[in-house]
């Protein structure tokens, strides 16, 4: 069986208590915590559509059985006509809304995968308003991250920036620039005078 938000809503856990259990849960599967998160946003946002849908259905319903009962009297009928039009609207900003939030969430979740360092900026040099989804795949989003990565590479993590070794500082003697040791440090020094040898 297995452990879901639905089922652990039942037993009655709620809010925080539920998020610290689906992320101890998502850490036993293997599931990093950002997309526990991110399933946990698609939660909600997948209920909370579902919620206002019905919401539109009964207002709908409400303003059918209004219109019935109203009869013939011409200025409520307008008054209906009007409230079903921003009903029918506010489903369609909606719905827009929730596009928009699925778009965001498909670049966001690419420029992960692309290793962007900070997706944030990387977003910014990229033309979004020529980026659509087609189900599950960006359209117009592949060349343009492949444009950014070959001119700004340093945003992006790449095997040979994580293998890269950086040569080390070696501290030497001003006197003694070879780093040879032919002379006794200073650490030896100090020691031959407090034990009284010079």
């Amino acid at each position: 069986m297995s452990v879901t938000r639905d089922f652990l809503k039942t037993l009655g856990i709620e809010d925080d208590n539920l998020e610290k259990i689906m992320t101890e849960v998502g850490k036993d599967k293997g599931i990093s915590a950002e997309k526990v998160e991110l399933q946990s946003k698609i939660d909600g946002l997948t209920n909370q559509n579902e919620t206002l849908t019905g919401q539109i259905k009964e207002r709908d319903g409400q303003l059918n059985t209004l219109k019935k009962s109203v009869g013939d009297n011409e200025e409520l009928k307008a008054q209906i006509k009007s409230l079903q039009d921003e009903n029918k609207q506010t489903a369609t900003d909606y719905q827009t809304k929730l596009a928009d939030q699925s778009k965001s969430f498909k670049i966001d979740s690419a420029l992960r995968d692309a290793k962007a360092r900070n997706p944030k900026a990387v977003k910014a040099l990229l033309d979004l308003e020529k980026v659509s989804v087609d189900g599950d795949n960006l359209v117009g989003f592949k060349d343009q991250l492949e444009a950014v990565q070959k001119d700004n590479d340093y945003m992006f993590e790449t095997a040979d920036n994580n293998n890269s070794q950086k040569p080390g500082v070696k501290i030497v003697n001003p006197n003694n620039p070879s780093g040879e040791s032919g002379e006794a440090s200073i650490v030896q020094r100090i020691a031959q005078r407090m034990t009284g040898g010079q």
